[in-house]
């Protein structure tokens, strides 16, 4: 079988869904990704073949930014509601929709896997006839904004003489979701047939680590792993974090600035401070007591898989639902705008780590999370749709 994937070029939209392609691949399907020119660069280093299509991600939000001018002047969830239906219903899926279906007219694909943002993959599916699969990167997205931008892709579908479906045709077949179920803020009514997946990232985890972050590793003091991931990590807020962390010589820290950043950003820091661009978060989970970050689904579910309690320093995105997700479940404390200075990242620190109520909803998670199907099992679904199959249902599985 051919598949083909679609998404944003963003690592948190690519990421989710890479062990997936990874496990149809072993199976024995022919895997296409098709994506911007940076995400590429991720999927092949992964072992997938990639095909370019649309616009990285810097050009697109300088698009957005020069479309809709007025959002520089919007923050938090308010800048998220405004941004994702025309960042990813107009900008992004405007400009990948033609070469997306040129490659896949010439491919024939016999089934199409795509993210949440992703509103290119479903027309194009349409188009040819053959199922496609909507893969979530972490908490179900808002129905309205989904709705909202499907309207903005609805001239998509005209192109292609067909009509604009509801959500964007996202929920038409198959819905991969992530996101522990104890965690959804939502309710899921408005999706079809949900398939349940064990939140797992491709993570290459081969080869020695920096020799300061191994000191750390076997450092006997208590290790905090603070990450801002690889967008989102130039604001205060991480500069106040790692303030704070600089000034508990009791513990040890890893701080990574992603492979873009400069891990000589924050200036001489103490050596119980470990900086670095990279380092695989399995790595650091097997011995971190707390997690620190912005709240990226990636971090923050794989925090929970290892039962680790987490400060949550949303920045944007989906960062702030997910905090306040983590924050009703127990298992962190969740730190908003004036919330985010050093003595209030400091108490919270220190409350995640000493008061076991904490780590004990960590742990539930953690089991709720181990109980899910595996990516292997979601393959084994994925493999079996054809066109007579993938159509919507009020099914939950997993």
């Amino acid at each position: 079988m051919r598949i083909l994937f679609g998404s944003s070029p963003g690592t948190g939209h690519v990421q989710p869904m890479l062990p997936l392609a990874l496990a149809l691949q072993a199976r024995g399907h022919e895997v296409l990704w098709a994506t911007g020119p940076d995400g590429c660069e991720w999927v092949r280093g992964a072992g997938v073949a990639a095909a370019e299509v649309g616009l990285p991600t810097r050009a697109r939000m300088v698009e957005y930014r020069r479309r809709w001018p007025e959002s520089a002047a919007l923050s938090g969830e308010e800048s998220v509601a405004y941004m994702f239906p025309r960042l990813f219903g107009a900008v992004t899926a405007g400009a990948s929709f033609m070469p997306l279906l040129a490659l896949a007219r010439e491919w024939r694909p016999h089934l199409v896997v795509s993210e949440a943002a992703d509103f290119a993959s479903p027309p194009v599916a349409a188009a040819l006839g053959v199922p496609q699969v909507t893969h979530g990167f972490g908490l179900v997205v808002p129905p309205a904004r989904v709705e909202a931008a499907g309207q903005f892709a609805a001239p998509l579908w005209e192109q292609v003489g067909l009509v604009p479906r509801p959500f964007g045709g996202l929920y038409d077949h198959l819905y991969i979701d992530i996101y522990p179920p104890s965690l959804q803020l939502d309710d899921l009514a408005h999706i079809g047939r949900i398939q349940r997946r064990r939140p797992e990232s491709h993570t290459d985890s081969r080869g020695p680590l920096p020799s300061h972050v191994e000191e750390a590793l076997r450092d006997p003091r208590p290790l905090v792993y603070l990450t801002f991931g690889t967008v989102f990590n130039a604001n205060d807020a991480f500069d106040a974090a790692v303030e704070t962390l600089a000034a508990l010589p009791e513990l040890v820290a890893v701080v990574t600035v992603g492979p873009d950043g400069d891990p000589t950003t924050f200036g001489d820091v103490p050596d119980h401070v470990a900086v670095a661009r990279y380092v695989p978060q399995n790595r650091v989970f097997e011995r971190a007591e707390a997690v620190a970050s912005h709240a990226g689904s990636g971090t923050l579910l794989g925090a929970l898989s290892a039962g680790i309690p987490q400060v949550c320093l949303p920045q944007a995105a989906d960062q702030f639902r997910n905090a306040a997700a983590c924050a009703s479940s127990g298992a962190g404390v969740a730190l908003v705008s004036g919330d985010v200075t050093p003595d209030r990242i400091r108490d919270a620190l220190l409350a995640i780590l000493h008061e076991s109520r904490y780590r004990q909803a960590a742990v539930r998670l953690q089991d709720e999370i181990a109980s899910m199907p595996s990516v292997e099992d979601v393959a084994a679904v994925v493999e079996s749709l054809d066109a007579t199959t993938g159509d919507a249902s009020n099914e939950t599985a997993g």
